[in-house]
């Protein structure tokens, strides 16, 4: 197994695996020993193998800083330097929109104090204003989607008809599990619900993790041809590359670039390719076979309504 990555310890030890996700308070390091989950408040630095990730690390120290133009910069000598790198890609976009929103507070904040001395002014009659709507409100009105912190996870418990959400795809019972490529597992809600929120009209990528249930009807001897997907693995994990039109996996919900997470429970990060495909024609003999997937979704923030 070759180590890439060296996590130094504020204590100056260091544990040497591979960082296979990231969240806003640890690390996931794939290591000899097993996954180990190591805590950010007990790292000193991450030494990546590739030049890219270190210029990544220099792009997030900026963005916890809330210097996003500085962060945008790294970002995108990352992207220079590995023009697939979906990640680098996903900070650049996030930063700019956070830069937006930064502007936009400003010029709230302007208006709401020009507006305060024009009702002095006027001395405006005492009727009593309706109150503000809460950012849960208010997520369901610009976004479409309820959303509730459940074991841990963020999961989404109504869409509502019509809405951005809705018009995505996103489904009742998905999961959220990030934002502009970030993975936001062991965040707050209520950090979850601002950075959700943003300018009104304009858009937030996020990540969704769902079950793809698929039928399978009668025996055969080949189940991964017969799905009718083209299955590969890409620097994130195993992606679906490409879906067959009237094939069962287009008919289950399967699109492509999904990142397939587990099958059947199995989970394929560390399964080489024909180790899955084996695991897939393996379950010929069952009545579905379950695909958990993350996928990629843009949603447009709306108006209040």
């Amino acid at each position: 197994m070759l180590y890439a990555d060296i996590c130094i310890m504020k204590d100056k030890t260091k544990l040497k695996g591979l960082v296979v996700e990231e969240y806003s308070d640890r690390v996931l390091l794939n290591t000899v020993d097993g996954e180990k989950d190591i805590l950010r408040k007990d790292i000193e630095r991450i030494e990546y193998d590739t030049p890219e990730q270190n210029f990544m690390q220099l792009g997030r120290a900026y963005e916890e800083k809330g210097w996003y133009d500085k962060a945008a910069f790294y970002y995108k000598k990352a992207m220079e330097l590995n023009p697939g790198y979906k990640d680098a890609r996903e900070a650049y976009l996030a930063c700019h929109a956070k830069t937006w929103r930064q502007e936009e507070q400003m010029t709230r904040k302007e208006i709401e104090h020009r507006s305060m001395v024009i009702d002095w002014r006027k001395n405006r009659n005492n009727k009593i204003k309706p109150p503000a709507k809460d950012k849960r409100e208010l997520l369901r009105d610009r976004l479409g989607v309820s959303l509730v912190r459940k074991d841990g996870f963020f999961a989404i418990i109504d869409v509502r008809s019509y809405s951005s959400a809705d018009k995505a795809g996103v489904r009742k019972g998905d999961i959220l599990a990030g934002i502009w490529g970030k993975l936001i597992r062991y965040k707050e809600m209520d950090e979850i619900l601002d950075e959700l929120l943003g300018p009104k009209y304009s858009e937030v990528r996020v990540l969704i993790e769902r079950d793809v249930s698929i039928p399978i009807e009668g025996a055969t001897d080949n189940l991964y041809k017969n799905l009718g997907v083209v299955l590969g693995f890409e620097y994130e994990g195993l992606m679906v590359k490409d879906v067959m039109k009237g094939k069962s996996g287009e008919s289950a919900g399967l699109k492509k670039r999904d990142y397939i997470l587990a099958i059947d429970k199995n989970i394929t990060r560390y399964l080489p390719l024909d180790s899955i495909m084996a695991l897939i024609n393996g379950s010929s003999g069952n009545k579905e076979i379950i695909f958990s997937i993350r996928r990629s979704v843009n949603l447009r923030r709306e108006g209040e309504l």
